[in-house]
């Protein structure tokens, strides 16, 4: 009921229905964590005016930087600590100052410039009572501060009153008994107060206090936990048992707030935290139910809950803080730690679940011509997706034999065809469908299995064409759903297996295979094999590709998995087709590129196994995408792609969709506040800077370095205080009068450290550019102060004495030097040589396989032992193939050993590019091969290479005169749990390995990778 009366309010204000924004049904929200083993249980936060984050805890009160946290605890024996470590409340006053309400130590504000706490105690001259549950600004500068007792003020000065006592005044006696939860003072002045039996609310200083009754069953009103104010002014009030509550209204009651759509939880459940996160959009913190996202505006909501499966799910699902920072960030306190949402990222969204599928795993995906989007999710299965409604509707598998639907096999390739219909290939043959996915029917093709694969679709000017591991066909479609074959190649292209195709308009068809490109014209029969020439390299090797593509100028844009992207320059006279390549030298993320789309802009992009990135194709500038701009997925295997009608790019990754809109790709700006983090003088460590300091020109009170600590040296941790991802802000400094240039802050924080500065006046620079050029700049004055031997009059008369000295000894001292120097140069340049001949020599006949090149056996074991201890100490863990060469022996003695050593050296070279750059070949003996796939490999990363390796071996080897034929068997093994042994991990693979032999060779067999 709520949400309705608030989307109604909204589209009265503005004229017409609230649309939700594309997308938002499905995409997930991220969260980045900041853990920490003393972190404790999260209870308030807040940000100062420099940018801290201060994060109250049931253990002590912890300030985050970006990089790291520090602890304050109280401690009894030294002064200036907290009063108590069990934090329940914080506030930043009007001055900038924080202050920290406890639970059995009473009130303390902390002082920033000798790093300290100073607390008006409890009792005479101080608080009433010993727990401070909240605290709101009274309006001229001081504090209400809610206690266990009841309500007080802390005035502009520091000086405590009892809330009937001094101005503003108020009339304690009307509260209620028990003690004050929550306290605000909103926008119009007027002082709100929640209590465990209810809220009240006094309109000015000179109004009466009045109870707001909030609509509940029964006679008693809930406990008010929490109090917010949004930026429309409406109050969102939470409590401990009966959910939220909003009041829009002056004039009307506060409402309850309801889930919708589908059954609604929240009233019954505790809100301890209220945001704002975006303009209309409010986040209920929940114990144990994760936050509640309310859209105002649009009328629906949303719930985050922690999921296992997904790592940047929310951290934990009691919520009991929120807050949003001046750049409009969010951070999330919970009994696990902080975690942090970037929600102003507009052109990126991600989804990684939909409907019962906990995580997306999507090889194909179609952009209808209606703006829904079809995505191939599982064995027959094809969820239709809507940008405004979500998931809409879905194409199921067949039943029993004879049934209706696909397959129950992997959806490869759509493509739109004429009248709605939506051609679709699987693992099991060729389908069409109509416009509603209704009425699928298998499409056979004369001359060729009806189950036969279809990896690649393409439709253009009546004829679809079909690409598979037996070649391509062009197919004219009769009436009655028969197809006609009117061009079929094989062997011609260089290699049967097509993985991608593009029909032109001038009647030319590109297509892309497993080993190489080829270029056929439908008027002609002959087919061109391309080889992709770039200026100063004859060709480029036969690569899988991956995906092509034509810009708007009508040049041709080619990807594969391995050797980054070409783009067809020009034609010569002699009709050889030169490329210009792009890979990670040019700036690509990765060189495994496994899908291209091009913008309504003309712009392309590119998803890769190392991310998004995107090319001009006017100026070829490569713009890389990072977390600052959304992103959550990290590799695209999968190498789906689409482009809706409205602009929206889509690529499918291995852990969801990441939905691209060019239009709106810009990073959000921070709001920056360089600071210094830390600083060590002498030994001695401070949490901030003891003298003030400015961000612009300079100017402040010097940091003076007294002689000793000169000696022991000096050390300042920085941060620009933005909160935004690792790797957007690149840090520097320099000492202005000492370095000649900037010097790279490369440790994590960023440092800064001098020893034995000579005594003078300097200016430390500190320095943070982001990607985006943005710099936060800090100018710190400093003065080394000289010790009493440094002083001009010492050092003048120490000079005149030892300076006849110096001269007589200089040039004998010199000569002798030099001409040490030169002979233990010439020693060790020597022996240097020698050693390093010997050692290089050493590892070549230890660790390497003279005829293959590959590491060998001894190579191989200390790599799996080493992976091996490296997992059962936490880290992510990997798999291991065993390859076998079936039926070597046979070439061995039909052809010679000649024979039989170049297939090894064909397959070490086959497997190597079947493999990422990451991962280990090594040769164990004979016909025998390892590999080690680097660590945290997914399912189907593990099944894409070993498919690609069975696939790579079965093609022929020639030698000489002779043309062999073999394939290959795999056995796979993953580490999966800290009792695995290398030995039983290299057990398992061989065991699976002779499950692939048994099966009649040529496949593959995993123990425990599924």
């Amino acid at each position: 009921m709520l949400l309705a009366v608030l989307a109604l309010t909204f589209q009265a204000q503005t004229g017409h229905a609230a649309m939700p924004a594309p997308w938002s049904a499905l995409a997930h929200t991220s969260f980045t964590h900041h853990k920490t083993p003393s972190l404790g249980v999260g209870t308030a936060l807040a940000q100062d005016r420099q940018g801290f984050i201060w994060l109250g805890t049931q253990t002590g009160l912890m300030r985050w930087d970006g990089f790291q946290f520090r602890r304050y605890q109280a401690n009894p024996r030294k002064s200036g600590t907290l009063p108590d470590s069990y934090i329940l409340s914080l506030r930043i006053d009007g001055a900038g100052r924080l202050w920290i309400g406890t639970n059995s130590g009473g009130i303390a504000r902390y002082d920033a410039e000798h790093d300290s706490f100073v607390s008006p105690g409890v009792g005479k001259n101080g608080l009433s009572h010993v727990q401070v549950t909240s605290m709101a600004e009274d309006g001229n500068g001081g504090l209400w501060v809610g206690t266990g007792a009841g309500l007080e003020r802390i005035d502009a000065a520091g000086v405590v009153h009892a809330a009937r006592s001094g101005a503003p005044q108020i009339a304690g006696t009307a509260l209620p008994k028990g003690g004050i939860e929550s306290l605000l003072r909103d926008r119009g002045g007027a002082l709100w107060i929640g209590t465990r039996q209810g809220l009240w609310r006094r309109d000015a200083d000179d109004r009466p206090l009045v109870p707001v009754n909030l609509p509940v069953d029964g006679a008693s009103q809930p406990t008010v936990s929490v109090l917010y104010q949004d930026s429309a002014g409406r109050i969102w009030i939470g409590t401990r048992a009966n959910g939220a509550f909003v009041q829009d209204d002056a004039h009307h009651g506060p409402v309850a707030v309801t889930e919708a759509p589908g059954r609604s939880m929240l009233e019954s459940e505790r809100v301890f935290s209220i945001v704002e996160k975006t303009a209309g959009v409010i986040w209920l913190g929940t114990e144990g139910g994760g936050i509640v996202e309310i859209d105002a505006e649009h009328g629906h909501t949303r719930r985050f809950r922690h999921r296992a499966e997904m790592p940047d799910s929310l951290i934990e699902d009691d919520v009991s803080a929120l807050l949003r920072d001046r750049s409009g960030q969010i951070f999330v306190a919970t009994m696990d730690g902080l975690s942090q949402h970037d929600p102003r990222t507009r052109g990126v969204t991600t989804i990684r679940a939909l409907g019962d599928i906990p995580k997306l795993d999507v090889p194909s995906m179609l952009a209808r011509p209606d703006g829904s989007v079809w995505l191939g999710v599982g064995e027959g299965r094809i969820a239709i997706v809507d940008p405004l409604h979500g998931a809409t509707g879905e194409l199921a598998p067949a039943t029993g034999r004879g049934g209706k639907g696909l397959p129950k096999s992997r959806v490869l390739a759509m493509v739109n065809g004429p009248e709605g219909t939506v051609f679709l290939g699987t693992q099991h043959g060729l389908f069409r469908s109509a416009a509603d996915g209704g009425d699928i029917r298998r499409i056979d093709i004369p001359g060729r299995p009806g189950d036969s694969s279809v990896w690649s679709l393409a439709w253009r000017d009546g004829v679809l064409w079909t690409g598979g591991l037996d070649g391509l066909h062009g197919l004219r479609m009769m009436p009655g759903g028969m197809a006609e074959v009117i061009r079929r190649e094989d062997s011609a292209l260089g290699d049967s297996r097509v993985t991608a195709i593009l029909p032109l308009e001038d009647g030319s068809v590109w297509v892309g295979t497993m080993a190489g490109l080829a270029r056929l014209d439908i008027g002609r029969k002959e087919v061109e094999r391309v080889t992709l020439h770039t200026a100063g390299q004859a060709h480029m090797p036969a690569n899988y590709v991956s995906s092509i593509i034509q810009d708007a100028r009508g040049r041709v844009w080619i990807s594969t998995f391995s050797a980054g992207i070409a783009m067809l320059e020009r034609t010569d006279g002699q009709g050889r087709r030169w490329f210009r390549r792009f890979g990670t030298a040019e700036g690509l993320p990765d060189n495994g590129v496994n899908a291209l789309v091009r913008d309504a802009a003309g712009r392309i992009w590119i998803s890769t196994d190392n991310g998004l990135a995107g090319i001009d194709p006017e100026t070829f500038a490569i713009r890389r995408l990072g977390i600052a701009d959304g992103m959550q997925v990290s590799a695209y295997w999968t190498g789906s792609a689409a482009r809706t009608p409205s602009g929206d790019i889509l690529f499918g990754g291995v852990s969801g969709v990441t939905i691209l809109r060019p239009d709106r790709l810009k990073q959000p700006g921070y709001r920056t506040s360089m600071a210094i983090t830390q600083l060590s003088l002498g030994g001695r460590t401070t949490a901030s800077m003891p003298v003030p300091v400015t961000a612009g020109g300079g100017g402040g009170t010097p940091l003076q370095i007294a002689p000793d600590d000169r000696e022991r040296g000096i050390a300042l941790e920085f941060s620009a205080l933005d909160h935004a991802p690792p790797g957007y802000r690149r840090y520097d400094y320099r000492l202005d009068g000492f370095d000649r240039g900037w010097i790279e802050a490369a440790a994590t924080p960023p440092r800064a450290s001098y020893t034995n500065l000579p005594p003078g006046s300097y200016t430390l620079e500190l320095r943070g550019t982001a990607e985006d050029g943005d710099i936060a700049m800090l100018r710190v004055p400093v003065v080394a102060l000289p010790a009493w031997h440094q002083k001009n009059w010492v050092r003048g008369l120490a000079g005149l004495c030892v300076l006849l000295l110096l001269v007589l000894l200089m040039q004998a001292r010199t000569s002798l030097l030099r001409r040490k120097k030169r002979e233990l140069e010439a020693i060790i340049a020597g022996r240097t040589a020698e050693l390093r001949a010997i050692q290089a020599q050493l590892e070549e006949m230890a660790y390497g396989d003279t005829l293959t090149g590959l590491p060998n056996r001894r190579l191989f074991n200390d790599t799996l032992r080493r992976m091996t201890a490296q997992a059962a100490r936490g880290g992510k863990p990997f798999a291991l193939l065993l390859v076998d060469l079936d039926h070597f022996k046979s070439v061995n003695d039909t052809l010679g050993h000649d024979a039989g050593d170049a297939l090894l050296v064909a397959a070490a070279e086959r497997l190597r590019t079947a493999v990422r750059e990451g991962d280990l070949v090594a040769r164990l003996g004979g016909d025998e091969f390892a590999i080690l796939l680097a660590p945290g490999y997914e399912p189907a990363i593990v099944q894409d290479v070993c498919e690609r390796i069975v696939a790579a071996m079965a093609m022929p080897v020639v030698h000489g005169a002779h043309t062999m034929q073999i394939s290959a068997s795999v056995g796979v093994a993953g580490y999966s749990n800290g009792q695995d042994s290398a030995e039983r991990l290299y057990k398992r693979a061989d065991i699976a390995l002779y499950k692939s032999k048994e099966a009649g060779r040529n496949t593959w067999s995993s123990c425990d990778v599924t």
